[in-house]
């Protein structure tokens, strides 16, 4: 039974780090939400090691295998709504400060006629004589 109740205690506080990831992510908090993120991280690993020994006893023990699906759906559900936050980031940013098409650097000289930044000094023709 000892194997029993530590896979019962880690699903509990698996399922309590994803209310808390949860409320983090309706409440729009970032820093929140990245350190609950990471901490489930650490779980998820932690609980993989757990899961191991006890995967035959989850077999016959349908509640275990009830919370472990639920869990499951939950962290599908909160990975869409966070991949549809990021994207409605995304277009907000669009929005605010489109792409620009054009190359960032000047052109090499005389790609172009007139290239008044970024290229190589050309003559105009203004001033004709130089004077000390």
């Amino acid at each position: 039974m000892n194997i029993q109740t530590a896979l019962d205690s880690q699903l509990s506080r698996f399922e309590s780090q994803l209310a808390l990831l949860s409320s983090a992510f309706l409440r729009h908090e970032p820093s929140e939400l990245v350190a609950t993120s990471a901490e489930l991280q650490s779980m998820v690993v932690l609980f993989a090691k757990v899961i191991q020994p006890v995967a035959a006893s989850l077999k016959t023990n349908p509640s275990a295998q009830w919370r472990v699906k639920r869990i499951a759906a939950q962290l599908d559900a909160l990975r869409q709504g966070i991949l549809r936050n990021s994207v409605v980031v995304d277009r907000a940013l669009a929005t605010l400060m489109p792409s620009c098409q054009e190359n960032t650097y000047a052109p090499k000289t005389g790609a172009y006629p007139r290239q008044p930044y970024g290229s190589a000094g050309r003559q105009s023709g203004e001033f004709r004589s130089l004077s000390a």
